[in-house]
């Protein structure tokens, strides 16, 4: 009996769940992971369509792109991008990033990089120039943590360089007095957040190197076509902000959640948090037809001059698209990165992009199309078809009315079969003179190159177009 008394005074008195959560102060918002902060649907159509037009195989896609934006997403918690602009809400910062990353790994297919480069140089350093304009893209945003100030619960000041806080913390926003701090400190994080691999592998092009580096380090400008297709990128991303907006990931504390009050002065008062109210409904954006940017159909040009292309065309001659051959990876010992197509992931294409195929291959073996004049949407040059985009895809669907797909769904159809030149999303851009010594006027076209063969099959190959000129 005595033994029995002795057991009952050690034993636990448990008046509360096992798991407790904790308690996040009024006024503070409780740290969250970057799994959580990326949880919401929205944010993953957005690494979707990062995943969608990027350059790399799915494994180097997780370890060079996804694991530095999930750094980022940490270090951006639930900040607003702005105080009075652009996303200016909670989760604001985060939404701006993945926004403006998937819009600059989209343009940037609109671009054969280095400019005047051979054909195969530009291919060889596709997936490299690509993961610039996507570490551009990615790492501007962090300019935005200069501008906030971050106190902890304990009272310690907290400042965004490599881990999420460890206590809830508030904030405010703070004006900024020393633009040389600011550079520094983006470029600080900024070389922090890319991984050693991913710089070893772009060191193998020292120009793929040095412009990453003056665009990270400030000299944003002398990056010369990076900067112009992430400063659009940007703007696509601060033009699409609604006011019906992502509320914030909720936390389950065991009891109910709730935001701090948005304060009207808040370099008047002590730190605070911002916040939103819950909207039942997200307007989504359409992102294919606001980036769907086409060329000109038939505009003439003279030699020398700029070629006319529509507005949408955010730097006129570059409409070409990167894309991602046999590249050197010091990842992999006597490796290469493979493609998409190669790992088998579009192994099991749309059904609208097997039929476009069927009926391009059927069209050329039977001399459906016209071929090499000045309206065709089929030319030969050196071994490969020159299909013209987007005309031909228009053309296509004239043709079967029975789809429902429009003109961006179907090229995307096509692209992720793999079969043309340098896998998903490679295109190029031709001249068309009016004689053939290729000088004068001539009309600019942008299409995709696919190996005769493969459409042809064997039948006879059409000779070249003597007018034409594959240009960068």
């Amino acid at each position: 009996m005595l033994r029995l008394k002795l057991r009952s005074l050690f034993r636990p008195v448990v008046s509360s769940p096992v798991y407790s959560t904790p308690t996040v102060p009024s006024g503070y918002s409780l740290p969250l992971s970057a799994s959580t902060l990326l949880s919401d649907a929205r944010r993953q159509q957005w690494l979707q369509m990062l995943w969608d037009y990027s350059s790399l195989p799915k494994d180097l896609y997780q370890q060079y792109y996804l694991q530095p934006l999930e750094r980022c997403v940490s270090l951006m918690q639930q900040f607003p991008a702005t105080e009075n602009g652009h996303h200016a809400y909670l989760g604001g910062m985060v939404d701006h990033l993945l926004e403006t990353v998937a819009y600059g790994a989209r343009l940037s297919k609109n671009y054969l990089l280095p400019v005047g480069a051979p054909p195969e140089e530009q291919a060889s350093q596709g997936a490299a120039w690509n993961a610039v304009i996507v570490y551009a893209a990615m790492l501007q945003a962090l300019d935005g943590l200069c501008h906030i100030e971050v106190e902890l619960e304990s009272g310690r000041r907290w400042l965004p360089l490599d881990t999420m806080p460890e206590e809830p913390y508030r904030f405010r926003f703070s004006p900024i007095t020393d633009a040389q701090q600011v550079q520094s400190l983006s470029a600080m994080r900024a070389w922090k957040i890319i991984p050693d691999k991913a710089l070893l592998w772009l060191s193998a092009w020292p120009e793929v190197l040095k412009t990453l580096s003056l665009y990270l380090t400030g000299f944003r400008h002398e990056s010369g076509i990076i900067n112009t297709i992430v400063d659009e990128a940007i703007r696509t991303s601060v033009g699409k902000t609604t006011p019906t907006v992502l509320t914030a990931p909720q936390v389950t504390t065991g009891q109910e959640t709730t935001l701090p009050k948005v304060t009207t002065h808040p370099e008047c008062l002590p730190l605070q948090a911002p916040s939103i109210q819950p909207v039942e409904h997200l307007t989504a954006v359409n992102l294919d037809s606001s980036l769907d940017s086409a060329v000109s159909d038939n505009t003439p040009c003279d030699a020398g001059t700029e070629p006319l292309v529509q507005r949408e065309d955010a730097t006129g001659d570059l409409l070409a698209v990167m894309g991602l051959s046999a590249v050197s990876d010091p990842g992999r010992e006597g490796g290469s990165v493979e493609t998409k197509a190669e790992q088998g992931i579009y192994s099991v294409p749309q059904d609208i992009g097997e039929r476009f195929w069927h009926w391009l291959s059927e069209g050329c073996i039977t001399d459906t199309f016209s071929v090499n004049t000045a309206n065709s949407r089929i030319h030969i040059f050196s071994g490969y078809v020159f299909i013209r985009a987007p005309n031909i895809f228009h053309q296509f669907l004239l043709e079967n009315q029975e789809y429902s797909e429009d003109k961006t769904g179907l090229q995307n159809a096509f692209e992720r079969l793999g079969r043309h030149r340098q896998d998903k999303g490679v295109m190029y851009t031709c001249h068309i003179y009016q004689n053939k010594t290729r000088e004068g006027r001539f009309q600019k076209m942008a299409g995709y190159l696919i190996a005769a063969k493969k459409l042809y099959k064997d039948h006879d190959i059409p000779a070249d177009n003597p007018f034409l000129v594959i240009k960068s």
